[in-house]
């Protein structure tokens, strides 16, 4: 059964066509899906979960991009699984195309499904519902982590304490200026030191 579903994104065309080329965003986005080991080679293995109405399957197997076009942005994709619980197996082909759609894009998935087990009793309706269901989870989680972006993880450093500042040298203490009066003692008295010195100082006999 081919099912077809589409949803926009508000982001460049070539910046949504590189987001949805990383399985593990892709994963990461997909309801009940999950990537368990990246095999090389654009092949991936993973387990995926469905539920329709009371009936749930979960699905284990390898999914591998086998045609790439970044210039028409589009990719192909062939997934093969099995029922981890059960007798059932899925095998889907999935295109994606990814176009201008105004200030952003557009996303068209068609996925050829082949399904067997439990959930082939469900008819394409039912299916269609389902597959539309999960599609709008995976656009919405698309959308906000390409539009609004994941916070970065920014650790705030806090400031370092600041050097403390050099210490400051005190001025020497400068003698006070010397008043006029005081130098004119200063000089008589060396003066008069210095005279009588001369008077104690004994006079040769002749």
């Amino acid at each position: 059964m081919l099912i077809e579903n589409s949803f926009e994104v508000a982001a460049d065309p070539d910046e949504v066509y590189r987001f949805l080329q990383d399985a593990h965003n892709v994963a990461a986005c997909f309801p009940g899906a999950e990537l368990t080991e990246d095999l090389g080679d654009d092949s991936y293995q993973g387990r995926v979960k469905i539920k329709v109405g009371p009936v749930t399957a979960a699905y284990q197997g390898v999914a591998k991009v086998v045609e790439r076009d970044a210039v028409a942005r589009t990719a192909v994709l062939l997934a093969d699984g099995k029922d981890t619980r059960g007798s059932g197996t899925a095998k889907a082909k999935a295109t994606m195309r990814v176009t201008p759609a105004g200030d952003g894009a557009n996303v068209v998935l068609a996925t050829d499904l082949t399904i067997s087990g439990k959930l082939a009793q469900f008819g394409r309706g039912i299916m269609a519902d389902v597959s539309g269901r999960m599609v709008g989870e995976l656009a919405a989680r698309v959308r906000e982590r390409i539009e609004q972006g994941a916070p970065a993880d920014v650790e705030t450093a806090e400031p370092a304490p600041a050097a403390p500042p050099p210490p400051v040298s005190k001025p020497r203490a400068e003698a006070p200026p010397m008043k006029a009066s005081e130098l004119v003692r200063f000089v008589l008295a060396g003066m008069l030191e210095r005279w009588a010195a001369r008077l104690r100082a004994p006079r040769p006999v002749r």
